[in-house]
């Protein structure tokens, strides 16, 4: 019954799909968070959350949470002031599907808003690595304004020591 509740009803082929999709989109936006931003001690992935189950695929979604080297943490796409960011997810920054063989299809956007196929990568291309990300930046920068987070800075020497932590676990939304 619990497992009913929590875990959304995804095929075993869908789901490898979106977890090796999702992992790749993680280290994509936490490599860019921790080459492009001082102060952060960790970041920490949600579980994939699923929306919309369908017989087709669903709508899919996770959020970083940002750790400060004072303890702070605040995540990314979540409201601040009557302000909604925009999560990381299916249609926004990550395409999955099938092909006409039942292959894995996964692109992932580049800083320029062009599709990088990533299909039959295990570890993040450097090809789809974000050299900007204005959405991203936007948020982290309401967060820092917010006082949620302390002296994470966007510059050049970034957090090389920040730890990164994935998180493939299938949930259904939020709540």
């Amino acid at each position: 019954m619990y497992n009913k509740l929590t875990k959304p009803n995804l095929s075993p082929k869908t789901a490898k799909l979106y977890q090796h999709g999702f992992r790749l989109l993680e280290e994509q936006l936490g490599t860019y968070i921790k080459e492009h931003y001082s102060g952060v001690e960790k970041i920490e992935f949600s579980p994939i959350y699923i929306t919309e189950e369908g017989s087709t695929f669903s709508n899919a979604y996770v959020r970083p949470t940002i750790y400060d080297k004072y303890g702070n943490k605040a995540t990314l796409g979540t409201t601040i002031e009557n302000y909604t960011p925009s999560s990381y997810g299916l249609v926004t920054h990550i395409f999955l599907d099938f092909d006409g063989s039942g292959n894995n299809v996964i692109e992932l956007m580049d800083s320029e808003g062009n599709d990088i196929d990533v299909s039959n990568a295990k570890h993040l291309p450097d090809e789809a690595k974000l050299t900007k990300a204005r959405s991203t930046d936007e948020n982290i920068s309401l967060l820092v304004q917010d006082s949620q987070l302390k002296d994470v800075v966007k510059d050049e020497k970034g957090s090389p020591e920040a730890e990164i932590i994935y998180n493939v676990k299938l949930s259904k939304e939020e709540g």
